[in-house]
């Protein structure tokens, strides 16, 4: 969980000290560090004040030469506010109606600063805050690795570390995955770049995550970020299913229009033992390759709506898929190779329509003679009696694997 300016205004010494005066809309904006700018009144025309601002600071400004001129202190704020400062602190006194007016319609959370705390004690009372979060943060995510990854699971010591962490692990918990694609594959002169990317992307999406469960109640959410993923372990009985498909949704959005990027998200089953919690994970997993065959306008997917293809993951012989694959339909697929044929798709399209001849060719937009003609190829080539319901099944799961095994994004 990321310091916002919420959690500025929850400690007391900062409370009796500080007062928000503006931006209240802005309030969940998080904050990575403090950034005393009474500075850059001694800059040089030349200096980019943009550049000295890298994202999510509290800037705080206490000169008059600044704070006096409205012009110069809202120029400023669009500056900082650009690079996605937290918030913006001014002296007592300092703050015009009009800077507040700005900073309401921007929602920047404004602060006035009282002289009673000074500025050493405000730096050191944020500056421990933020250390003892990044802690935590980190406390968190060693957790998590430990139940999804160890071999063998302490689950009373992992209650214990959660606990002393204030997260609540008893109860149904689930695992989810949500998987960042990545684009085609970059020069190698690019490639340290593109990590470096991707690792920002990550970190940032994980950060919206944390944000919007943490408006929904969820404090110290367990999440961490790993390969081109960011993993979420979520307490399962505090959302339904459609408010979870809204929250990932809204997450996925905002993360797809910043960084045009395609997010999708896994969702395991919940389980109540932490001993348990591996196996959601790699159900989630299982979930992200089954999506690559799904329809792409879906962007969550549940475990339990996998149907056969949750039996199919499960296997991790690949080799014991493929052989299958071939002694049911490897005749056929070689015939439509050697001939460029649809007998296939055709096949497939059939089973789907339950075995309806004329129900098929309608959905091919093929004339009757035309279906009639290939199922009399693919009767000849498979030498099986399609109406026997056994072998119905069989060529069904060879489709489902066929589609499984081309689309798993090895």
């Amino acid at each position: 969980m990321n310091m916002n300016c919420e959690d500025l205004m929850n400690m007391k010494q900062i409370r009796q000290g500080m007062k928000l005066v503006a931006g209240e809309r802005g309030i969940n904006r998080n904050i990575r560090w403090i950034y005393f700018a009474d500075c850059v009144q001694c800059l040089n025309n030349e200096v980019d004040l943009s550049e000295l601002i890298h994202g999510e600071e509290l800037v705080i400004v206490t000169n008059e030469s600044l704070t006096g001129n409205d012009d110069t202190i809202i120029d400023m704020i669009k500056v900082m506010f650009d690079k996605n400062i937290a918030g913006f602190v001014i002296n007592e006194g300092q703050i015009s109606d009009k800077v507040i007016d700005y900073c309401n319609e921007i929602e920047l959370p404004l602060y006035e600063l009282s002289i009673d705390l000074h500025l050493i004690d405000l730096s050191q009372i944020v500056c421990k805050a933020l250390v003892e979060e990044e802690s935590n943060t980190n406390s968190r995510e060693r957790i998590l690795s430990s139940v999804l990854y160890s071999d063998n699971v302490n689950a009373e010591e992992i209650l214990e570390q959660a606990n002393y962490l204030g997260i609540n692990l008893s109860g149904k918990h689930r695992i989810i995955v949500m998987n960042i694609q990545d684009s085609e594959r970059q020069p190698n002169k690019r490639r340290a770049a593109d990590e470096g990317h991707m690792m920002e992307i990550r970190e940032n999406i994980k950060k919206s995550v944390e944000t919007e469960f943490r408006s929904y109640g969820v404090r110290n959410l367990m999440v961490l970020s790993q390969a081109n993923a960011v993993l979420i372990l979520l307490p399962a009985e505090l959302f339904s299913r459609d408010l979870l498909v809204t929250i990932l949704t809204n997450i996925m959005k905002r993360g797809s229009e910043k960084y045009h990027i395609a997010i999708k998200a896994g969702v395991g089953a919940s389980y109540e033992y932490i001993e348990d919690f591996k196996k959601s994970y790699q159900e989630a997993r299982n979930v992200m390759a089954v999506s690559k065959i799904a329809s792409k306008e879906e962007k969550v997917y549940f475990y339990e709506d996998l149907g056969i293809y949750s039996l199919i993951a499960q296997i991790s012989n690949g080799k014991f898929l493929d052989d299958y694959v071939e002694s049911r339909i490897g005749k056929l697929i070689k015939a439509d190779q050697m001939q460029e044929g649809e007998l296939c798709e055709t096949l497939e399209a059939y089973l789907n329509h339950n075995c309806n001849a004329n129900a098929t060719a309608e959905a091919l937009f093929i004339h009757r003679n035309t279906m009639r003609y290939r199922m009399d190829k693919i009767k000849k080539i498979l030498d099986d009696e399609l109406s026997d319901m056994s072998v119905f099944l069989e060529l069904k799961l060879a489709f489902a694997i066929k589609c499984y095994r081309d689309n798993r994004g090895e």
